[in-house]
C-alpha cells in the first residue's frame, strides 16, 4: 500500500482546481486526429483559456519545448515511433518544469516499469480509460502529482511483486549455479558445459536439476524464461 501511495493520489481539491486553471499551455504529442480531437476536449472542459500546440515528430517535440518549458507534455509513446523512454526523459531532464503524461492503448509492463523506474515526473493514462480518469490524470500532472489509472498500477505493482520474489529465488542458487544458468540460457547443452567446465556430465545434470527444484521449474526451455524475465542473464548476450 506503500508503494501505491506514491503512485498515486488523485485527490484534487478545489483550490487546487482552480489554480491549474488558470494558465496551462499543452503539448499533445499525438499522430492520430481522433486521439487529438478527444484531448482538446477535455483539457477545454477542465481548463480556462488553455494554449494547445501539436507536434507529430520527436524534433518538433524539442522544438516547442524550447519556447514552452513549462508545458504539460502529453505524448503517445508509439505515435510518434520512440524507441525508448530514455529518448523523452532526457528532455524532462532539459526542461525540468514541464510535466509528462502519457497515453497508451494498453498497459504494457515492458514500458511501465522503466517509466517508473527512471522518469520522475511522468504519469500514465490509457486511451479507453472514462472521461473523468482522464480529466483527473491531466489535472494531476498540471499539479505535478502523480497519477497512474488503475489498469497500470495493478501491472506496476503486480512487476515489483515478481520482481520481489525473483530476487529471493536467485538468491536460493549457489554461484556455481548461478553460471551454469548463463551457459544454458545461451543453449549450451549438459555434455557442452562439462566439458567447458571440465566437469562430469554426471555433475552436470546434477546442478540442473538442483536449480529446477530451487527455481520450481521443469525444464531448461522455462528456466530461459525464467532467466530472461528476471535479469539473470544480459539480455544484449542472449540476442547477439
Amino acid at each position: 500500500m506503500t508503494f501505491a501511495k506514491e503512485l498515486i493520489d488523485s485527490e484534487i481539491t478545489e483550490p487546487e482546481k482552480k489554480e491549474c486553471m488558470n494558465e496551462a499551455t499543452f503539448i499533445i504529442a499525438e499522430n492520430i486526429d481522433l486521439c487529438r480531437l478527444g484531448l482538446k476536449c477535455i483539457i477545454h472542459d477542465q481548463i480556462q483559456s488553455p494554449l494547445i500546440h501539436y507536434v507529430s515528430t520527436k524534433t518538433e517535440l524539442h522544438s516547442t519545448l524550447l519556447t514552452h518549458s513549462e508545458a504539460v507534455v502529453i505524448l503517445d509513446f508509439d505515435s510518434l515511433a520512440i524507441n525508448s523512454i530514455d529518448e523523452v526523459s532526457i528532455l524532462s531532464i532539459c526542461f525540468p518544469q514541464s510535466n509528462w503524461l502519457f497515453v497508451a492503448d494498453i498497459p504494457d509492463e515492458t514500458f511501465l516499469m522503466p517509466l517508473t523506474a527512471s522518469f520522475g515526473k511522468a504519469n500514465f493514462v490509457l486511451k479507453t480509460n472514462e472521461y473523468d480518469v482522464i480529466a483527473t490524470a491531466i489535472l494531476d500532472t498540471i499539479s505535478g502529482k502523480k497519477y497512474y489509472c488503475s489498469e497500470a498500477l495493478q501491472i506496476i505493482m503486480d512487476g515489483h511483486n515478481r520482481k520481489k520474489e525473483s530476487i529471493g529465488k536467485k538468491g536460493l542458487l549457489t554461484s556455481t549455479e548461478l553460471e551454469l544458468v548463463q551457459l544454458f540460457t545461451q543453449g549450451k547443452t549438459a555434455k557442452e558445459i562439462a566439458e567447458l567446465r571440465c566437469l562430469s556430465h554426471h555433475t552436470i545434470n546434477t546442478h540442473r536439476k538442483n536449480i529446477f527444484r530451487k527455481l520450481e521449474l521443469n525444464n531448461v526451455q522455462e528456466l530461459i524464461k525464467f532467466a530472461l524475465k528476471n535479469g539473470l542473464v544480459d539480455l544484449t548476450e542472449y540476442y547477439i
